[in-house]
C-alpha cells in the first residue's frame, strides 16, 4: 500500500514538472514571437518611409516616380541582426575609395568591426564620413547577382558604439543612389570588405 502511494506521488510530481516546463516553454515561445513581430514591424515601417521618400521627394534618384511601386527587399530575417566588436584605430588613417563615376575620394578609416555570420567570423573596415557618421560598405555572395555590384552600405552614428560594441543589422542594408540612377556616383566597396556568405537581408535589385 505504501509503495503504491509512493509510486503515485512520484508520478504526480513528474507530471507537474512536465506541465510546468511546458507552460514556461510556451510562454518563452510566445514572448520570442511577439518580439520578432515588433522587430519586423519596425523594419517594415522604415522601408515604407523610404519608399514614400523616394516616390515624393525632389532629391530622390527615382526618375519615373509615377510608376514607382517601392524598392525590392529581401524578407526580414532577425538572424541577420548581429553583435559586432569595434577595434578603433588609435591614430587617424585615411583610405582612397574608388567611385563609380571614376576617380577616388578620401575617407577616414575609423576602425575594424568584427562579427559572426552563420558561425563564421569576419572583420570589416568601417569608415567615418565628413558629416561625422560611421559608414560600413560591404559585398557578399549576392553582389552582382541579387544586389548592386558596387556593394551595399550600413550607416551608424558614433553614439551607436557602446563599450566598443555595435549592433549590425543587415536588414537595414541599403543600395546607394547610383544603383537606381547612373547620374549619381558612389563609393565602390573595398575588396577587403567582403563577406563570404549570402546576406539575403536588406535592399536588393
Amino acid at each position: 500500500m505504501f509503495k503504491n502511494k509512493f509510486f503515485l506521488f512520484t508520478v504526480l510530481i513528474v507530471l507537474l514538472v512536465i506541465v510546468f516546463y511546458s507552460l514556461v516553454g510556451s510562454q518563452e515561445t510566445k514572448d520570442s514571437s511577439s518580439g520578432n513581430d515588433a522587430y519586423s514591424k519596425t523594419i517594415q515601417d522604415l522601408r515604407n518611409q523610404k519608399d514614400t521618400f523616394l516616390k515624393t521627394d525632389k532629391e530622390s534618384p527615382i526618375t519615373n516616380k509615377a510608376v514607382f511601386k517601392g524598392l525590392k527587399y529581401f524578407e526580414i530575417n532577425p538572424s541577420f541582426k548581429v553583435n559586432g566588436t569595434l577595434d578603433k584605430f588609435s591614430s587617424d588613417q585615411t583610405t582612397n575609395i574608388s567611385m563609380t563615376g571614376g576617380g577616388a575620394e578620401e575617407y577616414e578609416a575609423y576602425g575594424n568591426v568584427s562579427f559572426e555570420v552563420e558561425g563564421v567570423k569576419y572583420s570589416l573596415k568601417i569608415f567615418k564620413t565628413p558629416e561625422g557618421n560611421l559608414f560600413l560598405p560591404f559585398k557578399d555572395l549576392t553582389t552582382n547577382k541579387e544586389t548592386y555590384g558596387a556593394g551595399r552600405y550600413l550607416d551608424f552614428g558614433v553614439n551607436d558604439v557602446k563599450n566598443n560594441q555595435l549592433v549590425i543589422d543587415f536588414n537595414k542594408a541599403y543600395q546607394p543612389y547610383c544603383a537606381y540612377n547612373e547620374a549619381f556616383t558612389c563609393p565602390i566597396t573595398p575588396a577587403e570588405n567582403f563577406i563570404n556568405a549570402a546576406i539575403k537581408a536588406g535592399e536588393r535589385q
